[in-house]
């Protein structure tokens, strides 16, 4: 149907301007690399999506095609129940061309979606030497509903019709993550993205060796949004989330674009760096790129100079001589001299790890906690303390008669309430969190100025203990709820003040830190690329995407941001090379795991029970649950009962359902080795037991497969102390061996005097030993060597570049196929390119690199590092 006038806003409908001559059926746009069809026949939605240079049809055939879905609620529901209207729900559909030559454009009139009287209005446009089709959508929503996201623009994409595809999909994600063969996920399987939150770039793609689609958010100002990856019926839908809280006239306030990509070099395969090299060329020319690290000077000069870090739980402070010692015996004497060392402390706060507001004095003590920072500060340390961010802790720690071990609502209610982030219905919005083992928690609103001066004077008070780095912890990626409160100074709803309000929070944290310390350093948990300018230094946890389904770690942040801001792993697992050496191929900060059981000593720590922290004998850990189960039972210092010494374990429960564990890893390493015999022993004592308990032995592979498990079994009735032992040979491929404290329904168990000896062939017994050094000392020396000093102008301040082509050979890793020698290249600031290879093996490795034109054949020893120039 063909118009000969021109609508006009009227009666709070979306009236768009028609010319009759621009009215078709079917348009067509393209910029010479990428070309996209919208039909009225499939309701405006996209019928085709052309590659133009590599000729091929990218969209897939669909039977009910859609460019956008509108999510709304009732304004008078405070429940916010939602109501769902497509674009094929259109009572009428107006597709137009617009301008001409090289710069062409579509518009397509969406008229009475559903009949609810909803008008919207969608546009693309090409221009002439771009790579992008560039997206707009205007809603127009009638009095009584309310906007609560649109999804736009959406395009379902064709998949491989191979039985084994190879296509992919990445998405710019703090954790990053390539998804292999997505063509095979069953439909209805999707991965989502959120910006602030998750998604740390704005740009995803879908891929295979060829070449692939991307689309990104052209946003320059921090509008949230997500990115949806869907396996459906007819192929893989990729559509953009734009959250909001709105009624009538909506628009998209920046671009969302699409274009297609190859690799550009004819010897490589397509993959997700092509994409976020296009990305790239985007975002260097926005606001959080406006100088690259080695040139900002708001920085203190040691943050350039390649530091180092470790990370102290709260059972080290509990014995606080034991980081004196690890500082002054291990970091000073083994590690190259004037590294500066970034010492963060987990388990600071007075009351519990991550128990919030009430941190101060911290725990151990002020005056412990200066002791160590002046310590550090004497060896070139910096003290890195980790706030929960806007989190505050109503309750924590349930107890069996409902009350709580920490119960902090009533001050809630006369200081805070008013300031914290509510729902649509008004109320404070609670949250259960695990780490609060049955207690809760709000969030306060940083959209209200009393909560960002709460959290910066939090800050200060950290900096004035000796600390000189501040994160922001728990406001991951920039992201908290939206609060839909009308009385804190911000529009109610998701929205742009989200964005400012951080910001704002990281530059007053910053100048209020700074009058304490002139070189204080803020930072916050996960990368957010809009908020680099502000930060000193990035949290990130790009290895963690292995706690995902087969999804394989993919450096997104670090390979577009390289040169603008230094990463470090935040969760160095003990003992895990492969993550170490990981992290140190992608260039980020090396991040020391420090082990308790260092130095002439047994292999177990603290058998005896004597020494103790918050929950758990030093040395062991307190498990607070497993696959989704809580264990809710009671770990004590006992210092009545005991067998020997001065103290023993006692773990209890009072309900059927409740379980306890206290549980200790001891690494394969000095006197504990592959293919000895070994006897684990322990005295126990138990009353009330109504069902049988044991000590779980079980010994891994660093994959965390099952090599073999024992058991020793706790006497279940009441009487005096017994003695029980399991013997066993540790089976080959074993790196760890973890024993388990396990107690099950109610009961009360004691127990003490636990033991590790190696059981030599005539019987005689002799303790485990523990190994003079880590298992990873000689990978970590090396890494932090290189960081520091040659090294530094490519994993420090270099630009991260494709990796070149390396033949060597794979190993597998939680199901995930890794290179035996992990490698990637940087660009230094004068020009000069390095490549860093590592071995991440146990035996001697050789491999042949293809670089500037030249093969060369490179050869490792055991997770030996090298910078190849």
């Amino acid at each position: 149907m063909k118009y000969a006038c021109r609508y006009v806003l009227a009666s709070l409908l979306l009236q768009l301007a028609v010319d009759a001559a621009g009215a078709a059926e079917q348009v067509t746009v393209e910029n010479g690399k990428i070309s996209v069809t919208l039909s009225t026949q499939a309701h405006g939605a996209v019928v085709s999506l052309r590659d133009v240079v590599g000729d091929r049809e990218l969209a897939a055939k669909s039977m009910s095609p859609r460019l956008f879905l509108l999510e709304l609620s009732q304004r008078n529901d405070p429940e916010g129940k939602p109501i769902y209207v497509a674009s094929d729900e259109a009572k009428e559909v107006e597709l137009l061309a617009e301008g001409d030559g090289p710069n062409k454009g579509a518009r397509v009139a969406f008229r009475d979606l559903a009949g609810r009287g909803i008008d919207a209005a969608c546009t693309v446009k090409a221009a002439e030497g771009e790579a992008w089709l560039r997206w707009r959508i205007e809603v127009q929503v009638p009095e009584g509903l309310v906007l609560e996201q649109v999804h736009f623009p959406i395009v379902t994409l064709r998949t491989p019709t191979e039985t084994e595809p190879d296509d992919a999909i990445v998405i710019g994600a703090t954790k990053g993550g390539v998804y292999r063969r997505p063509a095979a996920w069953k439909p209805g399987r999707s991965i989502q993205m959120t910006q602030p939150g998750s998604l740390t770039a704005q740009f995803g793609c879908y891929y295979d060796p060829r070449g692939g689609f991307m689309t990104a958010a052209f946003d320059s100002r921090g509008y949230r949004k997500a990115i949806r990856a869907t396996r459906t019926n007819d192929g893989v839908a990729l559509a953009w989330l734009h959250p909001c809280f709105q009624t009538g006239k909506y628009s998209l306030h920046f671009d969302v674009v699409q274009t297609v990509f190859a690799s550009d070099d004819p010897g490589r395969p397509a993959d997700w760096r092509d994409a976020a090299d296009l990305y790239k060329s985007w975002a260097v020319q926005q606001p959080w790129c406006a100088r690259k690290y080695a040139d900002r000077d708001d920085l203190p000069g040691w943050l350039k100079e390649g530091p180092a870090m470790v990370r102290f739980s709260r059972s080290w402070l509990a014995e606080p001589e034991r980081i004196e010692r690890w500082l002054t015996e291990y970091w000073q004497k083994d590690f190259p001299a004037g590294t500066p060392l970034i010492i963060a402390y987990w388990g600071w706060e007075k009351v519990d790890t991550w128990i919030t507001p009430d941190y101060f004095p911290v725990f151990p003590s002020d005056e412990v906690f200066q002791k160590l920072t002046r310590l550090g500060k004497s060896l070139g340390g910096h003290a890195f303390l980790w706030p929960s961010g806007y989190h505050y802790t109503l309750t924590h720690r349930k107890q069996p008669d409902g009350s709580f071990f920490w119960d902090d609502r009533e001050r809630f209610d006369a200081t805070a309430r008013q300031h914290a982030v509510c729902n649509r219905d008004g109320q404070v919005r609670l949250r259960t969190p695990s780490w609060l083992q049955g207690g809760q928690c709000v969030t306060m609103c940083p959209g209200d100025p009393w909560t960002i001066d709460w959290l910066n004077q939090i800050a200060v008070e950290i900096v004035r203990r000796g600390a000189d780095m501040v994160q922001v912890d728990q406001v991951v990626g920039g992201n908290f709820p939206a609060c839909y409160s009308t009385g804190h100074g911000h529009e109610p709803g998701p929205g742009l003040w989200c964005t400012d309000a951080f910001r704002k929070q990281l530059e007053t944290m910053l100048k209020a830190c700074r009058e304490v310390d002139p070189e204080a350093v803020v930072c916050f948990e996960e990368p957010n690329e809009w908020f680099i300018q502000q930060v000193g230094i990035q949290d990130y946890r790009d290895w963690e995407v292995m706690r995902r389904d087969l999804a394989e770690p993919a450096s997104v942040f670090s390979y577009i941001y390289h040169e603008y801001l230094p990463t470090f792993q935040s969760n160095p697992q003990p003992g895990n090379r492969l993550q170490a050496a990981y992290c140190l191929a992608n260039g980020q900060i090396p991040h020391l795991a420090p082990s308790q059981v260092r130095g002439p000593g047994p292999a177990l720590d603290n058998g005896a029970m004597e020494t103790w922290s918050e929950d758990a004998p030093n040395g062991w850990d307190k498990v607070a649950g497993y696959r989704g189960r809580a264990y809710a039972g009671r770990a004590n210092h006992d210092k009545q009962q005991f067998h020997g010494g001065e103290a023993s374990l006692r773990l209890s429960n009072d309900q059927a359902d409740e379980m306890v564990q206290v549980s200790q890893n001891v690494r394969i390493g000095g006197g504990f080795q592959v293919g000895r015999t070994y006897r684990l022993s322990a005295w126990m004592k138990s009353e009330g037991l109504q069902q049988a308990n044991g000590i779980g032995l079980a010994t891994f592979t660093d994959q965390m497969k099952a090599t073999g498990s024992w058991r020793i079994a706790i006497p279940q009735g009441a009487g005096d102390w017994q003695r029980g032992e399991a013997t066993f040979t540790v089976p080959e491929g074993t790196r760890l061996l973890r024993i388990m404290i396990h107690v099950n329904g109610p009961g009360t168990v004691w127990i003490d005097d636990v033991a590790l000896d190696e059981v030599a062939a005539d019987g005689t017994t002799t303790p485990a030993a523990r190994p003079d050094k880590p298992i990873d000392h000689q990978l970590m020396h090396q890494w932090v060597t290189l960081f520091h000093g040659e090294g530094r102008p490519y994993l420090l301040l270099g630009k991260m570049l494709h990796p070149p082509k390396l033949e060597t050979a794979t190993q597998e890793y939680q199901g995930r196929q890794f290179a035996a020698i992990l490698h990637n290249a940087f660009e230094g600031a004068d020009g000069s390119q390095a490549v860093v290879v590592v071995n991440a093996t146990d035996v001697p490795q050789t491999g042949r690199l293809h670089w500037r034109g030249k093969e060369q054949t490179i050869s490792l020893e055991p997770w030996e590092v090298r910078l190849v120039r």
